[in-house]
């Protein structure tokens, strides 16, 4: 893995953190007008259907069967080729998602007379309505993000999720000054359709972006195309393939909606945990898994399966150094952070636990997760998009399994740890076939490092649960979560820098430009 490789992660963390951050801030004023109630429930599953399309054709399927067509014909035909081949997987893209966006609405529209017609179920269709065409402005921009990549371009693409956040934010506080605070209905329609329009933003954006790296993205249709064909015969294997912890997500979510029922509130509690987890993992993971895929295609390109088995181990290392702490440090000081950020308003203490009591369940993956990403991509960059589509396939019915088995007793936990549990048994298949196509791999440095940051990661709890004893009869600090967060937080990534210092983990210095 280059030196520009890192260098392109750095900015997508650096820009991604930004918009993890307003996310933040945006989930923080959710928090505090809806708490974990039935109308934020609600507004969860229905943003999580445009959501979830997002993630398959934006920035999963099609981004990475896209990505290693588009990246060949630029070394075969050079920009013009690609401009010509980006045209017509725009011309098919955009008639493939108002065609699927027509078909949810009837869905919709057909479910409507079927549901029980209570408060919440009535809401949620109207808003899953209100907010489905976003996915063809969100699907669009991804994929023209992706393009933008190629070129070495992720800026733009990375800044545009920054977006939806900062519109959200604004329309929340105007909201909460226009109606009563107890008038939650009317707030959740105007997020919905503020959803909707940031999407025409955001598209407008990346498309500008795009012509300005000499593109002209001339819109056509041509399915005899024999490139527009290849995308499409590997987009349905990967679309399973790269997405299984997406769709397990969006399954999560409607079996908390069903069958959690101590309260309404279940999908918004999984919402607010899941937003906890995915912060890290996509400052880091996502972030190296984003730029470290051109990279990977062009070894595969190439033929250089030496140069590919060297980035992907690379690329495996780094996310266990920075997996690993955050699965710990976020389980230690998951109580206090989720007081800090959302235990105000409407949302309650007893929120506040079933959050943290979640929180607990999905950061036990953050670093199978992050290693997912990676090992994916690294199917993909070698055309086998099948391996991981039967390996996922299979997790997302053994998901779907161990959530109806583990929701009863668990209720939102349950469903946490059954997204975890599969993730890993993933990871392990994903890694035992891998090793069987790439047999450069250097499982011996991986694991040598992963022992390392894992030593360093203990170093870090220790410190952590030192700290938080020895300060427990300090007044000031017992009774103030902001202060605990803070002072458990320094002190575990000074404690963890230490140790990765002590143990010479080298990827430390990788990440500090020393390498």
């Amino acid at each position: 893995m280059s030196v520009s490789v890192l260098k392109s992660a750095r900015i997508i963390s650096a820009l991604t953190l930004v918009s993890r951050i307003l996310g933040l801030g945006r989930d923080m004023l959710f928090a505090y007008v809806f708490g974990a109630g039935w109308v934020m429930s609600a507004f969860t599953v229905g943003f999580q259907v445009p959501n979830l399309f997002r993630r398959l054709f934006g920035e999963g399927a099609l981004s990475a069967s896209s990505i290693p067509v588009l990246t060949d014909q630029l070394h075969r035909g050079g920009r013009e080729a690609v401009d010509r081949l980006s045209g017509k997987v725009m011309g098919l893209l955009l008639v493939v998602l108002v065609a699927l966006t027509l078909a949810g609405e009837l869905v919709v529209l057909a479910l409507w007379p079927l549901v029980e017609p209570t408060d919440r179920n009535l809401l949620t269709l109207s808003l899953t309505a209100v907010m489905l065409p976003y996915m063809v402005f969100i699907c669009a921009s991804a994929i023209l993000g992706g393009i933008q990549n190629i070129f070495g371009q992720f800026a733009v693409p990375a800044a545009n999720p920054i977006l939806l956040n900062v519109f959200e934010i604004v329309a929340m506080l105007a909201t909460v000054r226009i109606f009563a605070r107890d008038n939650l209905v009317p707030q959740a329609y105007v997020l919905g359709i503020v959803v909707l329009f940031t999407g025409v933003v955001q598209l407008s954006w990346q498309w500008t972006a795009l012509r300005r790296t000499g593109l002209r993205l001339p819109l056509a249709i041509d399915t005899r195309d024999e490139c527009v064909r290849t995308i499409a015969r590997t987009m349905v294997p990967m679309t399973i393939g790269l997405s299984a912890i997406q769709i397990n997500a969006f399954l999560d979510s409607l079996i908390a909606y069903a069958f959690v029922t101590s309260h309404v509130g279940g999908p918004a509690v999984l919402g607010y945990a899941q937003r906890l987890y995915q912060f890290p993992l996509g400052v880091f993971a996502i972030a190296l898994a984003t730029a470290i895929f051109p990279a990977m295609t062009r070894h595969a390109a190439e033929n250089d399966l030496p140069g590919l088995s060297k980035t992907l181990a690379r690329g495996l290392r780094i996310v266990m150094f920075e997996g690993l702490p955050c699965t710990v440090g976020l389980i230690l000081i998951r109580e206090p952070l989720v007081q800090v950020l959302f235990q105000r308003g409407q949302f309650s203490a007893v929120d506040t636990v079933r959050v943290a009591n979640t929180v607990i369940t999905f950061a036990a993956g953050i670093w199978a997760f992050g290693a997912n990403q990676i090992a994916v991509r690294a199917y993909y960059a070698i055309k086998d998009p099948m391996t991981p589509l039967r390996i996922a396939g299979g997790m997302v019915a053994a998901n779907l399994a161990l959530n109806l088995i583990l929701v009863f007793p668990l209720e939102e936990p349950g469903i946490g740890l059954a997204t975890t549990i599969c993730a890993v048994i993933q990871d392990g298949l994903l890694i035992w076939f891998l090793s069987k196509r790439l047999p450069h791999i250097p499982w011996r440095e991986i694991l040598a490092s992963t022992g390392r940051s894992a030593a360093a990661t203990v170093v870090m709890a220790l410190a952590v649960l030192s700290v938080n004893r020895i300060l427990s009869d300090w007044q000031a600090y017992a009774h103030s979560s902001l202060l605990k967060v803070a002072i458990l937080t320094l002190t575990g990534l000074l404690a963890f820098l230490a140790g990765a210092r002590l143990v010479r983990c080298s990827e430390l210095d990788e990440l500090l430009h020393r390498h």
